[in-house]
């Protein structure tokens, strides 16, 4: 729907943005921005089989009217989700430099990457809070306040890459990033109280 449209609209532009943002720094950390997203994409895949399963759950214990069930639903998911994001922190510490290796052969892209890597650690515990709430939202049928908190995430997003990048340079891209996710983890956390009060 027009809101879902709006919701990916802003999602995909802020990680334009982001890219045209690292461009500036030159061609090897740019490079060295789409390995470290492959970062992202992994974590992706292992958080959104958790935000599915919860849109499922959530939607059918607030179809029969059940908060028992629905509580049940999101404190699970959300528990192993949690599980796995702590599990993708790990692996990245550990191996996040082998891992970009093998992605790269070129030492200026590594270089890069690696010194950026301890973003990408911390990532996966930020990201999931907003993974899940999307799955929890959407599940619940609640896009309007997906978009709301989408679109304010957005502009505390832009806020952050110009004022972050001018004091930490490529590092700050990063950090506006964090603050990215843990805006929409906020707004989405804000509304979510409604959901629990629909049911009554």
């Amino acid at each position: 729907n027009t809101d879902i449209f709006i919701l990916t609209f802003c999602l995909i532009f802020a990680f334009t943005f982001f890219t045209a943002q690292a461009a500036k720094f030159g061609d090897a950390v740019l490079a060295a921005n789409a390995v470290l997203l492959q970062f992202m994409h992994f974590m992706a895949f292992g958080l959104d089989g958790f935000a599915q399963a919860a849109e499922a759950l959530v939607g059918s214990a607030l179809g029969a009217r059940d908060r028992f069930t629905f509580r049940a639903a999101v404190k699970a998911a959300t528990l192993w989700a949690f599980a796995v994001s702590v599990a993708f922190a790990l692996t990245y510490w550990v191996a996040g430099a082998l891992i970009i290796d093998l992605l790269t052969n070129l030492e200026d892209v590594r270089m890069a990457a690696k010194d950026a890597l301890i973003w990408l650690i911390f990532l996966p515990i930020v990201a999931v809070w907003p993974y899940m709430l999307d799955g929890i939202f959407i599940g619940a049928t609640r896009s309007a306040e997906m978009r709301n908190g989408m679109i304010i995430s957005l502009i505390v997003f832009i806020a952050a890459v110009f004022v972050l990048k001018a004091t930490y340079g490529y590092h700050g891209l990063w950090f506006a990033l964090t603050v990215f996710m843990i805006a929409r983890g906020v707004t989405l956390g804000l509304a979510y109280p409604r959901i629990e009060r629909s049911l009554n």
